[in-house]
């Protein structure tokens, strides 16, 4: 049983075995930035504007990397702009999640050389790239920090003993810069390893990690165990029996997932699957098939399509937050109504059956 909260009249999730509390509609920042030269699509202006209207709508659950839109930084940076204008009340309310492991520029620079010091899961990396979050930030603790991804050489060893990597992430914890730790595209495996080093060098059990952030989408179920050939609801069953939450990334698949692209428009639309590159991944057969199914039976269900997809990974209790990339407006506003819709075993299974019918479908 999900045990939730309300603020502003949307509903919250405690995040893994934690005592945070995390908005089930959350904000991520990938795309944010400085769009002159970042490869972004929202700035300040739009931003503020943005970030302002979501914590009217309870939306508290925020989440960057340092290293987003081309290792610039800017992303970051964007949000401690927007915390020295509202100043400390409005911080505290956010929940801000950043990650780190990979190098970033420096503030307008546009290329930059980095020594294998200045990335990775060294103590001597983390502690000066958590001191540099938090100058970008303007802020003096990141709620959540999560390792962006396992640090491996050719052969998949870790390239830093985990105790080493752990240990300076517990250290940061104890100077009060660091509130919770998670982990990004990490395996079972992985993550059972993490949790192994942590409980040898952590000084309170309460230290612990809390949550992954993984790929997931009801398109791609089985991505969010990061394994090839890996198996969904396994992965599932690990989080909740380690008591760690799931933080969806690519909630709607690049934005296949709200209805925007079809069979009779492509090549005329575009948007972030576009830009990104993603057309062989998700401009399928098979998936445009769902997208036309889905889209029948969100009208049934009187929802928009980004609400569906949002309101499925809600319906799984090892989920947290779903933390949706937004560049307008109208897609927050119609994003956080997704945390008022219910969905009954019986549409979870037409949904499972939807996913089968687009198997056959001509």
């Amino acid at each position: 049983m999900v045990r939730t909260l309300e603020f502003r009249g949307m509903k919250c999730r405690q995040v893994g075995g934690s005592g945070l509390w995390a908005s089930e509609v959350g904000l991520g920042l990938w795309k944010w930035g400085d769009p002159s030269y970042d490869g972004s699509r929202v700035g300040d202006h739009e931003g503020f504007k943005i970030l302002d209207r979501a914590l009217e709508l309870g939306i508290f659950f925020w989440d960057t990397a340092n290293s987003y839109n081309w290792g610039s930084g800017n992303s970051e940076r964007l949000l401690g702009r927007y915390f020295r204008s509202r100043g400390k009340r409005v911080r505290d309310r956010v929940v801000l999640c950043t990650k780190i492991t990979n190098p970033v520029r420096e503030e307008h620079e546009e290329k930059a050389d980095f020594t294998p010091n200045q990335r990775g899961a060294s103590r001597g990396y983390i502690m000066k790239a958590v001191d540099d979050c938090l100058r970008r930030l303007q802020t003096d603790y990141i709620d959540l920090l999560y390792l962006h991804s396992p640090t491996l050489d050719e052969e998949g060893n870790y390239e830093t003993p985990l105790e080493e990597t752990w240990g300076a992430l517990d250290d940061l914890i104890s100077q009060g810069k660091v509130h919770y730790l998670g982990v990004s595209n990490h395996t079972a495996k992985q993550i059972e390893e993490a949790m192994g080093a942590l409980r040898k060098v952590a000084k309170g059990a309460s230290r612990r990690i809390i949550v992954v952030q993984n790929p997931y989408n009801l398109i791609e179920r089985n991505e969010v165990s990061k394994e090839e050939g890996g198996d969904e609801q396994a992965f599932l069953r690990f989080c909740r029996e380690r008591r760690i939450s799931i933080v969806p990334y690519f909630p709607l698949a690049s934005g296949l997932l709200t209805g925007r692209y079809r069979r009779d428009n492509i090549g005329r639309v575009g948007g972030k699957l576009i830009d990104d590159g993603l057309q062989e991944r998700y401009l399928t057969d098979y998936n445009l098939r769902v997208v036309e199914l889905l889209d029948d039976f969100a009208k049934r269900k009187g929802i928009t399509m980004a609400q569906l997809a949002i309101a499925w990974l809600l319906a799984h209790e090892e989920v947290c937050s779903v933390i949706a990339g937004v560049t307008k407006m109208y897609q927050l506003e119609d994003n956080a109504k997704a945390t008022k819709v219910e969905f009954t075993e019986e549409d979870m299974a037409a949904i499972d059956e939807i996913l089968e019918k687009a198997k056959t479908s001509e």
